[in-house]
């Protein structure tokens, strides 16, 4: 008894993985469970698509969620067209050569 119940159980949780994790035609099911406005929606959308009909189904039953927090816009600043470019010294590049040379005797 305890057998059958332990395989019933692992029968269920390999029906809940592919339901919420393996993409049918690009969604998984779970996805297209959360869009349908009904049960009898699901199943004839998702038969739809997996028959490969042509796209013209009714728009998402439910907009993606959104923040009622109205946060200001940030301050974006203006963009150049050049690329970003390091710009160092000769006293730089002497300082990080220092730098290195210090630690590699150190190491040793």
């Amino acid at each position: 008894m305890v057998r059958l119940v332990l395989k019933l159980l692992f029968a269920a949780a390999a029906l809940w993985a592919i339901f919420a994790f393996v993409p049918f035609g690009g969604r998984t099911l779970s996805d297209r469970w959360a869009t349908a406005r009904s049960p009898s929606e699901f199943v004839e959308r998702t038969w739809a698509e997996m028959k490969g009909s042509p796209a013209d189904a009714p728009p998402r039953a439910r907009p993606p969620a959104r923040s009622h927090v109205r946060t200001a816009e940030p301050v974006r600043e203006k963009r150049t067209a050049e690329r970003p470019v390091e710009r160092h010294t000769e006293a730089d590049r002497r300082a990080v050569d220092r730098i290195v040379s210090e630690h590699l005797a150190e190491t040793r």
